[in-house]
This record gives C-alpha cells, structure tokens and sequence, in this order.
C-alpha cells in the first residue's frame, strides 16, 4: 500500500474524528456558557431579595423612629421627661445599629437620607427636651415632640422613605 491509498482509507476517519472533537467542544462551551448563566441569573436573583429586605427592613425602621410611632409606642406613664428622652434616643440607636450591616444594599444617596432623618429625629428629641423641665410627665416631653415635628424630622423621614421608593422602582424596571 502506498501513501495516497492510505490517506483514502485514513482522511474519512480522520475527518470524523475532528469533527466529532469540534462537535463535541462547541458542546462543552455552550454548557459551560449555560451553566454561567444560571449561575449569574441565581446570584442575580439572591442579590435582588437581600436588596429588597434591605428595603424592608430600613422602612420599618423610618415609620417606627417617625415621631409620632416613636412616641406613642415608646412612651411609659412611669417616665419623666429626662427617662423618655434617654429611653428614645437609645430606641433609635439600638434600631440603627441593628440594621446597620444591611446599608451594603442600599444606594449611597438613600443612606445618606436614612441617617439624616436618623440624625433629625434625634435633634428633635433633644431639642424639645430643652422645651420642657427634665422632672415633668413624659407626656409633656411625647406632646412637645409631636407638635414640633412636622417641621423637620417628619420630612426628613418622608424625603427617606420617597428615596426608597424611588430606587425599588428603578430596580422592578430592570
């Protein structure tokens, strides 16, 4: 047998050989691709839930230190003014700090309303405690913080909570 009749018997085989090696590359390739995607997509997907509960979580916290909730919820008929003053702003710090992990999912910008209206109900708190002497009923200091916060913590907790919506928003349309 020469060289021309052994490439005859040989390219046939040769050629199923290579192209069964391409079929089955493309093959491993597209799965690979495949499985990337599903990884992307469940990554993606566990991404958008921590996000959400974020969401939730930083809501909660803004209708529970809106001054009104915070007063109502908090207020004890054993307190004076100066106990219910400490006994707020620890409130709204232990709720701070609780959350404070779950901040990674939230937009610079909203975070940056969620401690302002954070750092306004504070202000508020301690600003009408210097309305009233420290001995009276914590009704008197709960009734002072009510009437005082429309100005600005009440906003400061809205424009926080309107941020919000605003970036849950942005992420449904994605």
């Amino acid at each position: 047998m020469n060289n021309t009749e052994l490439l005859l018997i040989f390219a046939p085989i040769i050629l199923i050989v290579v192209f069964t090696l391409v079929l089955v590359k493309w093959f491993l390739d597209h799965e690979s691709k495949k499985r990337r995607q599903e990884f992307l997509m469940a990554n993606r997907h566990q991404l958008l839930t921590q996000r959400l509960q974020a969401f939730e979580r930083f809501t909660l916290f803004l209708e529970r230190i809106s001054p009104e909730s915070l007063v109502l919820r908090e207020q004890q008929k054993n307190m004076n003014a100066f106990q219910l003053q400490s006994h707020l702003l620890k409130t709204i710090r232990t709720e701070f700090n609780h959350n404070l992990a779950m901040q990674v999912y939230i937009p610079p910008q909203t975070w940056e309303q969620i401690k302002k209206a954070r750092e306004e109900v504070s202000r508020l708190i301690n600003t009408a405690s210097t309305q009233v002497p420290p001995n009276v009923p914590s009704f008197e200091l709960g009734r002072r913080i009510i009437e005082d916060a429309g100005a600005t913590a009440n906003q400061a907790v809205s424009k926080a909570l309107e941020s919000m919506r605003k970036d849950i928003d942005e992420l449904s349309t994605r």
